[in-house]
């Protein structure tokens, strides 16, 4: 940084800026997917759970596709 002939290099500051904006943004795409594959796999074991329920038969064929329907809207 020479302050003599009044230029001022910015580059460190700016590198650093721009560094921290992509961590940002980095941590937030790896919060966004963890939560969409979380709730994807507490879906799928929804459905392991109704279909053990239908093999058990405490559920009949009907019911077991309207809940799944739900489920998948």
């Amino acid at each position: 940084m020479d302050f003599g002939n009044d230029s001022f290099a910015f580059f460190p500051f700016g590198a650093l800026f721009c560094l921290v904006l992509f961590c940002f943004a980095a941590v937030r795409i790896f919060e966004i997917r963890y939560r969409y594959r979380a709730s994807k796999q507490e879906d799928r074991n929804i459905t392991s759970i109704l279909q053990s329920r239908l093999a058990k038969g405490e559920l009949d064929e009907a019911e077991y596709q309207r809940l799944k329907d739900l489920l998948t809207k």
